[in-house]
């Protein structure tokens, strides 16, 4: 008798969340990006990483540019701190072309364990991956991924997920999936393909970015 009621009362829920959902159109954007990394090391346990990225609409047009400038320091065998500049050119068709700049400031906690290397990642970024403008201006974004190194195979997959949390006092404003894979070209070379999925916890929006990268390591 008490599994019966508790059967009604869990059904009348999920109908009422459903009929709190019904008639709400999800929007997905999709978005393309190409970048380069070109990595090296001038001194120990210091590494400076140079990128410039392209970013596409769904139609693969040329949305925005950016320029990212990284510097991070080994600070022992597990932990690693950094810092972060984006310069973001977005070219408008009925206003000037929009200029923005945007920081970061990060530490992350790396293990391995055999062929595994799980990995943990704080930040504080004054933008949510965001190609516009926006007034959210403080985020803290945590971030936690695993990588598989195939045992005599020169590809490495990943998988992950990041909450970006908003410091103004409204919470969390999304989360990002992400899964994807590095090949070794051959010594020093790379390219990445990356597929992440971000959901926004207060729009009924929904982003698919589809990502190649190729780095080259000094």
């Amino acid at each position: 008798m008490l599994w019966k009621n508790n059967k009604y009362i869990i059904t009348f829920i999920i109908l009422g969340f459903a009929l709190s959902n019904y008639g709400q159109t999800v929007v997905n954007d999709f978005q393309g990006r190409t970048s380069a990394e070109i990595i090296f090391k001038p001194v120990k346990k210091l590494s400076i990483n140079f990128s410039p990225e392209l970013r596409f609409d769904e139609n693969f047009e040329i949305d925005n540019y950016h320029l990212q400038l990284q510097a991070d320091y080994k600070l022992s065998k597990a932990f690693k701190a950094g810092i972060r500049y984006r310069f973001i050119i977005n070219p408008r068709d009925v206003k000037d072309t929009e200029h923005l700049s945007r920081y970061g400031l990060f530490i992350r906690l790396k293990q391995k364990y055999g062929d595994f290397s799980p990995y943990v990642r704080l930040s504080y970024t004054n933008d949510a991956d965001e190609d516009e403008s926006t007034e959210r201006s403080s985020f803290l974004r945590y971030k936690a991924g695993l990588k598989y190194d195939i045992p005599k195979c020169k590809i490495t997959p990943s998988i992950g997920l990041e909450a970006f949390q908003e410091l103004s006092g409204d919470g969390l404003y999304k989360m990002r999936y992400f899964a994807g894979a590095e090949y070794k070209l051959f010594k020093n070379n790379y390219i990445q393909a990356l597929y992440k999925f971000d959901y926004y916890r207060t729009s009924y929006t929904n982003k698919h970015i589809v990502s190649l990268t190729y780095k080259f390591k000094f």
